[in-house]
């Protein structure tokens, strides 16, 4: 059986290379006062990418409370096409302000969403900016 490495923050596991990637990374940025989740979603088709992408923000809006969401746009995320959506809402009396990117990423989609409990600013938007470029696909 062929394997694969699949790398952590500690090291690399070898493991069978028909696993399917179904992690979820946190990156917490003291300094920006932010956090970074990464998610995939398998099983999407092409083409359902915005159904998702409305099915994920209707979760939202049934589960918080005070739901604001800008229009979805287009964007871009490791250069290719992305939609993006910018929101705030309440969760547990704290103002939660986010910005969430969809892309495919070949046979998925790949989820980022960045959290703050301060409104974006223009710092933040250049902190926003510079991890949707700076992805490298292929990693």
């Amino acid at each position: 059986m062929a394997t694969a490495q699949f790398a952590l923050t500690e090291g690399t596991l070898n493991v069978p290379d028909t696993y399917q990637d179904r992690s979820i990374n946190v990156l917490k940025f003291k300094e920006n006062n932010a956090t970074l989740v990464i998610t995939r979603a398998w099983d999407i088709e092409p083409g359902d990418e915005e159904n998702f992408l409305n099915q994920q923000l209707a979760k939202v809006k049934r589960s918080m409370r005070k739901v604001v969401m800008d229009a979805i746009e287009d964007s871009r995320v490791a250069g290719q096409p992305a939609r993006e959506v910018s929101l705030r809402f309440e969760n547990q009396s704290t103002m939660v302000y986010e910005k969430l990117a969809v892309t495919r990423i070949d046979d998925h989609l790949l989820v980022l969403t960045l959290s703050r409990t301060l409104p974006f600013d223009t710092d933040a938007d250049a902190f926003w900016a510079a991890i949707k470029t700076g992805f490298q696909l292929g990693a």
